[in-house]
């Protein structure tokens, strides 16, 4: 979009027109931004179009994968282990969905400092302050909702032996997947927002790196479940060469335990590598190719849910299609 904007020119108060060019770039903000401790200047708008092509990508990908979640429902959470595969999957995409929409809410609430080259631009302090602990608590959410898979994968497989409820296991998984994301939100915002520590003084609301080091309160959780999901997936694989999966378990529920084995055998190493990629960006901030690969790989990530989460289990695309959408059901 283009802007005429009139202004003084010189001490004789007459008056030039100056051409401002503002492209819809100005307002945007990258994903690098959530790990980087700076970012390259010369690759801002490469970055910016990767974001943003990415995140509508990834946004469609995560609804699309809901409807399906929910059309598909009483079809394939006939047992309890497909019944908890599948709230996580639903609550992973919805995590990774709504910490999209808060990071859209907070590139906007942060003005590009294109948009204001004279001035010594902060962002607002309280509405930057929600949007970034939102961001904070769902991008958590999502670490560990896969967290949540990785552990029902390890109790179905190696103990094979003993039994959980529905309702048991529901709350363990809500328990970690939202209460445990919630916990460390609160305590980064105790710990920093009584010295003005918590966010960011410009160009993004975001947690802060400098001095408090907020910015950890994300990195550390999130590479640490990378880490035990990756133990868990050693251990079900020795366990798989050595007697197969779920010897105790009904053919649909050897299906499912499959299914889910597969989803975290690829999801793992695609978050792990994403997230990796994003401590490349806080070690050294200057390589342009790491921002490019970390900013590309984050922004698909709902992409990546869509297709290795959902679509990846046969039973999914494999159930007709009829004109009557079936509902998720009561979780309880």
């Amino acid at each position: 979009m283009v802007y005429l904007e009139s202004l003084p020119s010189g001490l004789n108060g007459s008056c030039s027109t100056e051409l401002h060019l503002m492209t819809p770039l100005d307002h945007l903000t990258s994903f690098s931004i959530l790990m980087a401790t700076d970012i390259p200047s010369s690759i801002k708008d490469i970055l910016d179009v990767i974001t943003y092509v990415g995140v509508g990508i990834s946004m469609a990908s995560l609804i699309i994968c809901l409807i399906i979640e929910g059309y598909v429902w009483k079809a394939i959470t006939r047992n309890s282990t497909a019944f908890m595969r599948h709230v996580s999957i639903v609550n992973t995409a919805l995590s990774l969905l709504i910490a999209d929409i808060c990071f859209i809410i907070g590139a906007a609430i942060a003005k590009n400092p294109l948009e204001n080259p004279n001035e010594n631009y902060q962002v607002p302090v309280g509405p930057c302050s929600t949007a970034t602990f939102f961001m904070h608590f769902f991008y958590l959410a999502l670490f560990f909702w896969m967290l949540v898979s990785g552990l029902l994968l390890f109790y179905r497989t190696v103990m094979v032996f003993s039994h959980m409820s529905k309702s048991t296991m529901l709350a363990i998984g809500f328990s970690l997947g939202y209460g445990a994301p919630l916990i460390i939100a609160v305590i980064t915002v105790a710990v920093t927002a009584s010295t003005d520590g918590y966010i960011r003084e410009n160009e993004a609301c975001w947690l802060r790196w400098k001095d408090t080091k907020a910015l950890l309160a994300l990195v550390i959780p999130a590479l640490t479940i990378v880490f035990i999901n990756i133990i868990i997936m050693f251990v079900v694989l020795v366990k798989i060469l050595r007697r197969g999966v779920g010897d105790a378990a009904q053919p649909d529920e050897k299906h499912t335990l499959k299914v889910i084995a597969r989803c975290v055998l690829i999801l793992t190493p695609l978050f792990g590598l994403t997230w990796a990629l994003g401590v490349g960006t806080m070690v050294s901030p200057t390589d342009k190719g790491i921002h490019i690969a970390f900013a590309f790989f984050n922004s698909l990530q709902g992409f990546f849910i869509l297709v290795f989460g959902t679509l990846i289990d046969s039973k999914v695309y494999n159930q007709p299609i009829t004109l009557t959408f079936t509902p998720m059901g009561n979780l309880a």
